[in-house]
């Protein structure tokens, strides 16, 4: 499993172009997206509380960011 279907099974819709995906601010922030014009843009998505908690489970909220189609890797547990 990729974190790209990871994201899909928590119920986040990822854009068919993006490539690269990091929190920002009740959101998330994908790169790139297609602007109308076709040329590479951000894409900001809201995300719920529950897509949020989600993520923290997960893993999957940090500075960073991640590629979408890299492997997805379960955290340790404590």
């Amino acid at each position: 499993m990729n974190i790209r279907e990871k994201l899909q099974e928590l119920s986040i819709y990822v854009p068919e172009a993006a490539q690269r995906c990091r929190a920002g601010k009740g959101c998330l922030v994908w790169l790139p997206a297609d602007a109308e014009d076709g040329s590479p843009a951000l894409f900001l998505m809201p995300v719920t509380r529950e897509q949020y908690e989600g993520l923290m489970v997960a893993g999957l909220l940090g500075p960073n960011g991640w590629y979408v189609e890299q492997p997805y890797v379960e955290p340790r547990a404590r």
